[in-house]
């Protein structure tokens, strides 16, 4: 089944198994994959997969994410920590990326932070001095 097409290049899911989130449908919670994830609709939360995130061109995720790969053909708001990310031409992403690999096409939007994968965001957190002893 292809899913989009980039280029005039179907994309397919090398998976049997998939779940797809369509146009208009909108769910919140949080989520744990272990399949394709397709959005085409409004996600919104925390989704977790072992498998690759594609959001389509009319799809939505507001959140986190964590996954081996993401594919943003649509829009992404949140922070990702995935192995690589592709925002494809058209595809908007504003968030914090963490990521080994991060990939963007021409004509694609990106607005926020990118750090590589091994930082965690735990240590990018800024800790308060105390207050020195007299």
């Amino acid at each position: 089944m292809g899913l989009f097409i980039r280029n005039g290049e179907h994309i397919v899911s090398k998976q049997t198994e998939s779940t797809i989130v369509a146009n208009g449908a909108k769910i919140e919670g949080v989520f744990e994959l272990s399949t394709y994830f397709y959005v085409d609709g409004v996600v919104l939360g925390k989704v977790h997969s072992t498998s690759t995130i594609v959001i389509g061109k009319r799809g939505l995720i507001k959140g986190e994410v964590e996954s081996p790969k993401m594919i943003v053909n649509g829009r992404f708001e949140g922070n990702a920590v995935c192995d690589s990310v592709e925002i494809l031409e058209g595809g908007e992403l504003f968030g914090a990326v963490y990521s080994n690999e991060l990939i963007i096409e021409q004509k694609a939007h990106f607005e926020g932070e990118s750090h590589m994968k091994d930082t965690s965001p735990q240590s990018l957190i800024t800790v308060k001095e105390t207050e020195k002893e007299e």
